[in-house]
């Protein structure tokens, strides 16, 4: 079976695309939710044809991008393929705290602060036969956004008061403290796989995947009222490492394929710098140490069925578990978490089908647990077409997903706030909405 969308001789342009697409990847921001900003976002991009369908890749080849989900697709590329591909997000949050009355009633959910940020993200990956035409062996380089850190919180506290400035008193509404929480940088994977056929029904690959990329928190408060309180503090985490990927495919039927893939554990070591300044002593502390993180292994299993329809059409499922209650952390003391991390299923769902035009029409399905809460899941919807242009297929997708979970507050709000007519609940509900648009460019050769 052909996955070659255009059929197209070899030609100089895919180096320049190569060159282009490396360059691209060089500097991204992801977007991700507060609940996911510590050891990076689980919904990453790969390309516009892959999310439109639910981030689905374990039983389908993707090109490159199969180094990612089950190298063992390789095997079915009969020839050469370059995918280059960018996305824009829109990231909402919105914080909310129960209003009581003076009888201790409840009145409604108030809104006490709303954020909206812009990100971006990109991938590139190339696949083909290196070693000949003649040979069983399929290869493919990628460089992708393994996990994004990208996440940013500010809020103006101002006095609360309803009546009009007394003598002593601060202005109404005036800004008492400013504050900022501001998470950059992503961990991206530089991989390169191998697949190839056992059989006419069993294929097998591997990946070696190269993780790389640093993780960047500051935490910055002005206070306007007592100059004292003001601080800046900024942690930077820059850690690499290497860990494997297997995969297995295998033809059940003539339209049903199996996908089995296991990932094994990144170890991530390298440094953690820290500058902490305090406006109470003006005295910056810089401090420098060895940190790592371990994360845990995944295990990936898809089912792809293509029924006997003209035009094609083409099914798809698959999950993934990831044992996150596994994850090490050198900054946590002894190993353990004050609240455990819990494992996740990410469960895809997608649908591609073919127009007698040759024009592709896809929909995905996702649902995916939080490690940093049990009860906070998400679920994304997305759609997606593609057409051919400029020699090859140029793909359009758009996503849009929603998390709902129960978070502490980034910063403390003050116990005597307006004396005892405001009570602050230590957390609030939170609400991330983010919508995803994306563009893909595929070049057969």
């Amino acid at each position: 079976m052909s996955n070659r969308m255009t059929k197209n001789p070899a030609t100089g342009k895919v180096l320049i695309l190569a060159v282009l697409g490396l360059l691209a990847t060089a500097s991204t921001v992801g977007a991700v939710p507060q609940i996911m900003t510590e050891y990076g976002d689980i919904m990453g991009w790969r390309n516009a044809d892959i999310n439109a369908m639910g981030g689905t890749g374990v039983a389908l080849y993707r090109g490159g991008m199969s180094n990612i989900y089950n190298p063992a697709m390789l095997a079915t590329a009969d020839g050469g393929r370059f995918d280059l591909s960018f996305s824009l997000e829109q990231e909402h949050e919105d914080r909310f705290q129960p209003l009581f009355d003076s009888f201790d009633s409840w009145v409604t959910d108030a809104a006490i602060a709303s954020n909206r940020d812009h990100y971006w993200q990109s991938g590139f990956a190339l696949a083909g036969r290196p070693f000949g035409e003649e040979t069983p062996v399929r290869a493919a380089i990628s460089l992708v956004d393994r996990y994004a850190f990208g996440y940013r919180f500010e809020e103006e506290l101002r006095n609360p008061s309803p009546f009009p400035p007394g003598g002593g008193e601060p202005a109404r509404d005036a800004i008492i403290e400013e504050r900022t929480r501001k998470v950059t940088g992503t961990l991206r994977n530089l991989s390169a796989g191998v697949g190839v056929d056992v059989d006419p029904k069993i294929s097998v690959g591997a990946t070696l995947n190269y993780a790389f990329g640093k993780r960047n928190e500051v935490n910055s408060v002005r206070d306007r009222i007592e100059a004292d309180n003001s601080y800046n503090n900024e942690d930077e985490l820059d850690i690499n490492g290497v860990n494997f990927i297997l995969g297995a495919r295998v033809v059940l039927t003539e339209r049903v394929e199996l996908g089995l893939a296991w990932e094994s554990e990144l170890s991530a070591d390298g440094t953690l710098t820290q500058a902490h300044y305090n406006a109470a002593d003006g005295v910056t502390t810089d401090t420098s140490m060895d940190a790592y993180y371990r994360y845990p292994q995944i295990v990936r299993a898809g089912l792809t069925f293509r029924p006997q329809t003209d035009p094609r059409t083409v099914f798809t499922i698959e999950g993934e578990w990831t044992e996150w209650s596994e994850l090490k952390d050198s900054q946590t003391a002894g190993d353990e978490f004050a609240t455990p991390l819990e494992n996740t299923m990410d469960v895809r769902i997608g649908l591609e089908h073919l127009f007698y035009n040759g024009m592709p029409l896809r929909f995905g399905f996702r649902h995916f647990d939080t490690y940093a809460d049990r009860d906070a899941g998400s679920s994304v919807f997305s759609a997606g077409v593609g057409f051919n242009a400029m020699e090859g297929q140029i793909s359009v997708s758009l996503e849009l997903g929603k998390i709902t979970s129960i978070q502490p507050h980034q910063f403390p709000y003050p116990d005597d706030y307006f004396g005892d007519s405001y009570v602050t609940d230590p957390e609030a509900r939170v609400e991330d909405t983010r919508f995803r648009l994306g563009v893909g460019y595929t070049l057969d050769f």
